[in-house]
């Protein structure tokens, strides 16, 4: 019978555990991962989770989130119209900046394409509020004032409104319709 309980634990539960243990890193890896793209709140989310699932912490890690941390509050940051802003897998371009530059909408031009949920409840679209803002630097950052782009406000029927930079006029469009879309990043 003791045999029989060693052989269960040595094939099914050592297995078990030890895949466990490397589902664990992955957190740890993205916490690197996320590190090296210099988003400091994201690896820190990851490294909580890997630090809960495996009860242990790595204090190389702590380190180096604390550094970053550390460095991203300490930089001054004053970004000017046009200036290029890589976010993730896109690289977005100052728009609209206050506080000399400390804070503001960088825009990513994504083209005509289908609305995405995603792109919604990310808070990717511009409300038509932070369009307005863009289209004051529209010239400037040579966009086609004439096509229609996506916002994140919703009219009561649930279409989006769509607004053109021109003369900022608004639309009220079904998500099927093509229009352009602009990515935001508010920094």
């Amino acid at each position: 019978m003791k045999t029989k309980a060693l052989l269960f634990a040595l094939f099914v539960v050592v297995p078990f555990f030890m895949n466990a243990q490397s589902d664990y890193s992955n957190y740890l890896n993205k916490a690197m991962t996320k590190l090296d793209e210099g988003d400091c709140d994201a690896a820190q989310k990851f490294y909580n989770v890997y630090k809960e699932l495996a009860g242990k912490s790595v204090s190389s890690i702590e380190v180096l989130i604390k550094d970053c941390k550390d460095n991203q509050s300490n930089k001054a940051i004053n970004y000017a119209i046009n200036d290029k802003i890589k976010v993730g897998e896109y690289l977005y371009r100052v728009a609209y900046i206050e506080d000399n530059g400390a804070h503001g909408i960088a825009i990513c031009d994504y083209g005509a394409g289908p609305l995405t949920d995603k792109m919604v409840t990310d808070r990717m679209l511009p409300t038509r509020s932070e369009m307005a803002l863009i289209s004051s630097n529209a010239e400037q950052l040579k966009l086609n004032k004439y096509l229609y782009y996506w916002t994140l406000d919703r009219y009561d029927s649930g279409h989006n409104y769509t607004c053109r930079l021109s003369d900022y006029s608004i639309d009220i469009k079904s998500r099927e319709s093509s229009h352009a879309i602009l990515l935001i990043y508010r920094f």
